[in-house]
């Protein structure tokens, strides 16, 4: 399916010169790539767009055609189809809604469009989404214009979605987090291609290290875990799963016309194929922003420094409700090592209280202590950066987090602009910054989960 991010040919059908229609912002997107990609808008009513000649029809442009990008009323887009695929084009991405999710003469089009399918081999996404995106050949379908939604660098992280909004969201929420992707997919409605198609595709995918996605039903549920199994093996599978309630199913099926099966039936089997769950995009973001940026933990002990312990034992209480995770306990001979590199008001422990006169440096020289310790498999560095010693020597706090520590380290800090400013820096540099206690240890749980299930599974 190599040709939906990566295209020779794209014919836009709905195609428009008139600002704020789907089919301009769809060509404004595509645009970007004309030196790449042969772009033919199609539209009867128009002889250019974007000076490029228009055409009536997909089967009167001249030239193979490998994918469409369809914005049109729902009623129209079968026969489009049905003339693409004679045409011999391989995809057809449809951008409208006015399907399923509406009901009975919604689903008898997408009932067409699945035999029309089915007969040409015309493979198709949507209907009711918002396409694709490749960040290497930059190819998108989107209809959100580039200053409105910044579209992430390269990187590893593929997405699929059920829903274009969250699909908005991540992409925005991964650019804002400095996380690059490998390619996204909004598949709306699933017609055609689904989530076990693309898993298959992204499990071969070199640019592709980790697998994420939102949905709401599954095609075939047993496939998709047996395969899941076999994908978490090699990639992380991150899955944000909607309708697991009867009022959420309620909505989904408004929302693309799914149908949400019984979620504790399905949530068992994502815990057997080592899929990890999240609760909503943010635990996803935190997630997908360690394991893109850290290598994996090879267990569940955690040590804190710090140089402000109240937020410490918040997390220290959200650690101890944790049915993966544990406060380190350094031995007696690494806490005296310590002890001599820092004042004596300084307070060796799990949180190792450095307190406010902390600088950057007395962070790297106890880490150096105990950077090979078998007592800590994760650091944790809390930050209060407005005190002064922090403050005025943040260069020393970026050469700390330029050093490799042998086990992923993560920063937690929030606050106001100053803070903001760091943090982003931070993560321009691949050091995940989280900023609440909550929020570490329910991402911390569920990728040292997943670090047993891949150790324990083969």
């Amino acid at each position: 399916m190599d040709f939906l991010f990566n295209p020779r040919s794209v014919a836009v059908v709905g195609a428009s010169n008139k600002e704020g229609k789907i089919g301009y912002e769809i060509m404004n997107s595509l645009i970007a790539s004309r030196d790449r990609i042969k772009i033919y808008p199609v539209n009867p009513n128009e002889r250019e767009i974007f000076s490029l000649k228009s055409y009536p029809n997909v089967s009167s442009i001249p030239e193979s055609i490998d994918l469409m990008v369809i914005s049109l009323q729902a009623q129209n887009i079968p026969d489009v189809i049905e003339e693409g695929a004679v045409k011999g084009v391989k995809g057809a991405i449809i951008i409208s809604g006015g399907f399923g999710e509406l009901g009975d003469e919604g689903k008898l089009l997408e009932k067409r469009i699945s035999e029309i399918s089915n007969r040409y081999g015309i493979r198709v996404v949507g209907p009711n989404c918002i396409g694709v995106f490749s960040s290497r050949s930059k190819f998108d379908t989107f209809f959100q214009a580039r200053d409105a939604m910044k579209r992430p660098g390269d990187g590893p992280v593929a997405f699929m979605t059920q829903s274009g909004t969250y699909g908005v969201t991540l992409l925005e929420l991964m650019e804002k987090h400095h996380i690059g992707v490998s390619k996204f997919i909004s598949f709306g409605n699933k017609v055609d291609i689904n989530e076990i198609d693309m898993l298959e595709y992204f499990m071969s995918d070199n640019d592709t290290k980790i697998i994420s996605g939102y949905l709401e039903s599954f095609r075939d549920g047993r496939k998709f875990f047996e395969m899941s199994r076999e994908v978490s093996h090699e990639k992380p599978v991150i899955i944000l799963k909607a309708g697991k309630t009867r009022e959420g199913q309620i909505a989904a099926k408004s929302h693309t016309g799914a149908l949400a099966e019984n979620y504790s039936v399905y949530e068992g089997a994502m815990k057997q194929s080592g899929v990890i769950t999240v609760d909503d995009i943010e635990d996803m973001v935190d997630i997908i922003k360690i394991l893109a940026k850290q290598p994996l933990p090879s267990g569940g002990k955690i040590l804190m420094i710090t140089n402000g312990a109240g937020p410490c034992v918040v997390t220290a209480d959200e650690i101890g409700r944790s049915r993966k995770l544990k406060l380190a306990n350094l031995d007696d001979d690494e806490k005296e090592e310590i002890k001599k590199i820092l004042p004596d008001f300084a307070i060796v422990s799990n949180p190792l209280d450095l307190t406010g006169s902390a600088t950057p440096e007395w962070y790297m020289d106890v880490m150096e202590k105990i950077k090979n310790s078998k007592n800590v498999d994760i650091f944790v560095l809390y930050f209060v950066i407005p005190n002064a010693p922090i403050y005025r020597n943040i260069h020393k706090l970026y050469e700390l987090f330029s050093k490799n520590w042998n086990r992923p380290v993560i920063a937690v800090m929030s606050g106001g602009s100053f803070t903001e400013d760091v943090s982003d820096n931070l993560e321009k540099m691949n050091i995940p910054v989280i900023t609440t206690a909550r929020r570490l240890v329910n991402a911390l749980e569920k990728i040292v989960e997943y670090s047993e299930w891949k150790s324990n599974s083969h």
